[in-house]
């Protein structure tokens, strides 16, 4: 039997404060959370897109700085719509909301090219 010390290799998790530059269109960061750099990501306002009242959409622009994969600037979209069975007046109105709610999204898109491009949000 050996009297020499045992040793293991462990991986930890060591986290330390990092300065990043942050687009003006951003809302901030409020999570302090370690975390991996690559998770990082740059939020900007979310847009509710609610047609009369009746919310279909939230959008929001994004962007992950340190992905290995994407890094660009792009508008995150997610569909609130609940699947259901409607009723022919139920289908026109929802068809009707959601014309104005590709007018919205269609305007958000331009934000995101003008950023793209460079200018101004």
């Amino acid at each position: 039997m050996s009297t020499e010390p045992r040793t293991a290799v462990v991986n930890v998790f060591v986290t330390k404060p990092l300065e990043i530059d942050e687009p003006d269109w951003c809302t901030g960061h409020t999570s302090t959370r370690a975390g991996y750099k690559v998770d990082i990501s740059h939020n900007g306002p979310e847009h509710v897109i609610a047609p009369d009242g009746r919310e279909v959409f939230r959008a929001s622009l994004t962007q992950a700085p340190f992905s290995s994969i994407d890094r660009t600037i792009g508008l995150y979209v997610e569909s609130t719509i609940e699947p259901l069975t409607y009723t022919p007046d139920e289908v026109e109105q929802l068809a009707t909301d959601l014309v104005e709610a590709a007018d919205q999204l269609r305007a958000l898109g331009r934000e995101l090219a003008r950023i793209l491009a460079g200018g101004d949000a």
